[in-house]
């Protein structure tokens, strides 16, 4: 049982948790609610430290943030995938029978929707079914192969990417600094993602990505929430990984520049899909492509580009001009 110093102790950190995700300078971050996800005090030391080495200006510990909010990690990436295997299913699709009849363990398995191929073969580059060994001397055991597919397939979804939802990405992108009426622009290719209202309305855990979520302003002041020293720090538990402070820095005040480029990068790892229908979802595959506003080289983003004359010209400006030695 805990001591009454220790719960104190809890609340402080909690507090101090969300005032300093009050300073940064994304909207969905702030939304994000973190108490929840940090019940077991495991793992929110780490989270405090990030978030205090981001309002520092540490640019990696805030992509390493935007990177969790948005879905690339944790729990809200699993959130975005779980209407790809569990809903929006036909009635008549017909699941794998077991390979041996009447035992339900060596059934493989069960099938994906082409939307979710498509980022499995086209994003991540993997193939949707491994390679099994071939015996000399034997057949292929029944269970071996049964657990060689399911742990492909447990490999394929801890790390393909989906796509976040079609209003978020338009919101990314005029963050990342595109313009309404741009051509590369998600809204005017109309490509991105699932609508939120088709695909995500009822997760709970993407509450802090809905577009229709007013973000309060932020109250909390990062100076008024001191943390109070825990009554554990002289043991070597992880709570002594948090170091009481009386002296605090100010938060660091991004840039729009750094910002832009933070976004960009985060966009990345983000694949783009058609707007997805559920009722065509196990009907149609898509075409995987990425952001216009990656960063890459400008011969890869020129190749979007419709008029040849502006590809010529910016070409002929990029060329380095040779220096003549005596």
């Amino acid at each position: 049982m805990f001591s009454a110093n220790h719960k104190s102790y809890i609340r402080a950190l909690y507090k101090k948790v969300l005032a300093e995700g009050s300073l940064f300078f994304d909207d969905r971050a702030r939304a994000r609610k973190i108490g929840q996800e940090y019940k077991t005090c495991t793992d929110i030391e780490r989270y405090l430290h990030r978030i205090e080495n981001a309002n520092r200006g540490n640019q990696k510990s805030a992509l390493k943030i935007l990177e969790e909010v948005y879905g690339r990690n944790g729990k809200t990436r699993h959130a975005l995938l779980y209407p790809f295997l569990h809903c929006h299913q036909p009635k008549d699709l017909q699941h794998p029978e077991p390979l041996v009849p009447h035992a339900p363990r060596t059934a493989p398995p069960p099938l994906l929707c082409p939307p979710l191929k498509s980022l499995i073969t086209q994003h991540l580059g993997k193939k949707l079914e491994p390679e099994l060994p071939e015996p000399a001397y034997k057949p292929l055991h029944v269970g071996r192969k049964v657990n060689l597919l399911w742990k492909h397939r447990s490999m394929l979804l801890d790390r393909v990417q989906v796509p976040l939802p079609f209003e978020i990405v338009c919101e990314l992108e005029l963050k990342a600094g595109a313009a309404r009426d741009h051509p590369l622009h998600a809204g005017t290719r109309m490509t991105g993602g699932p609508r939120w209202n088709e695909f995500y309305l009822v997760q709970r855990d993407l509450t802090h990505l809905n577009p229709a979520l007013c973000i309060p302003k932020p109250k909390l002041n990062r100076l008024s929430v001191p943390l109070i020293e825990s009554p554990y720090a002289t043991t070597t538990t992880a709570l002594s990984l948090v170091k009481c402070t009386d002296t605090m820095r100010p938060a660091f005040e991004y840039a729009e520049r750094q910002k832009k480029r933070l976004y960009r990068r985060l966009f990345t790892d983000i694949p783009f899909t058609g707007i997805i229908s559920p009722l065509e979802m196990w009907s149609k595959s898509e075409q995987i492509s990425k952001s216009g506003w990656v960063p890459q080289a400008v011969t890869k983003v020129l190749m979007d580009v419709p008029n040849d004359s502006v590809i010529e010209a910016t070409l002929s400006r990029n060329t380095k001009k040779k220096i003549r030695r005596p």
